[in-house]
């Protein structure tokens, strides 16, 4: 019988172990372009699937998907059935179920909408939010800047369950119960992205330097429910 040596055993382990897909959030290190990459699975639930620096549904008609997104981490050019477009970091590419592109190289995000998730989920009342810019909005989804500046407050507002892309170095936090913030909480740490449940909350950016800047792609709501 052949002897699988030690050494080699814990190289196996460590092979099969770091090819495992990173959910939730995607974490990246530096370089010259203050990025670097995980090709990946970075989230995958029963509304979206999101991809970092790699497509899952870049064909026009995939099955099970419908509205496709590119969010750049960095400048990069995408190829598509749209044409060709060089968009900057921060900036999106949205592709309907019909339309379809090349995979793109470099830093980014592809959010692909499942066509067949279950109903969105509310927060408790609706409040508009306010200081955002809605740079994309369809029957589904609209998709906007979630901009504020250094020291400054977004009053009482809503969200539905969202998509955020996070871009800027800065914290978070409610001042109605932590005017101050607490240690390690509401930090946004550039270049990751979560799926964020509903909730109706005041946000004041404690950067005193730096603005925020999330790309946000949130779920649509029944208009009866915004009331």
């Amino acid at each position: 019988m052949k002897i699988l040596h030690f050494p080699a055993f814990i190289s196996i382990l460590f092979f099969a172990f770091s090819h495992e897909p990173i959910h939730d959030v995607t974490v990246y290190e530096n370089n010259t372009m203050g990025i670097k990459l995980f090709d990946s699975v970075a989230i995958d639930n029963d509304y979206v699937r999101i991809m970092s620096n790699s497509t899952a549904c870049s064909k026009a008609h995939t099955a099970g998907f419908g509205t496709r997104i590119i969010v750049a981490l960095e400048r990069i050019k995408i190829v598509g059935s749209k044409g060709t477009m060089e968009i900057e970091r921060g900036n999106v590419a949205v592709f309907t179920a019909d339309q379809s592109y090349e995979t793109p190289k470099g830093a980014y995000f592809e959010v692909g909408i499942k066509s067949n998730h279950p109903p969105v989920q509310s927060p408790d009342k609706w409040i508009e939010p306010l200081k955002n810019s809605v740079v994309y909005e369809d029957d589904q989804i609209r998709i906007f800047e979630e901009r504020l500046a250094p020291g400054d407050t977004r009053e009482l507002h809503s969200h539905a369950q969202r998509v955020v892309v996070r871009l800027n170095n800065v914290q978070l936090t409610d001042p109605r119960t932590k005017p101050n913030g607490s240690p390690g909480g509401g930090i946004q740490v550039p270049n990751t992205v979560k799926f964020a449940e509903p909730v109706v909350h005041v946000v004041k950016n404690l950067s005193k330097d730096t603005p925020l800047f999330n790309v946000v792609i949130e779920f649509k709501i029944p208009s009866e429910k915004q009331r």
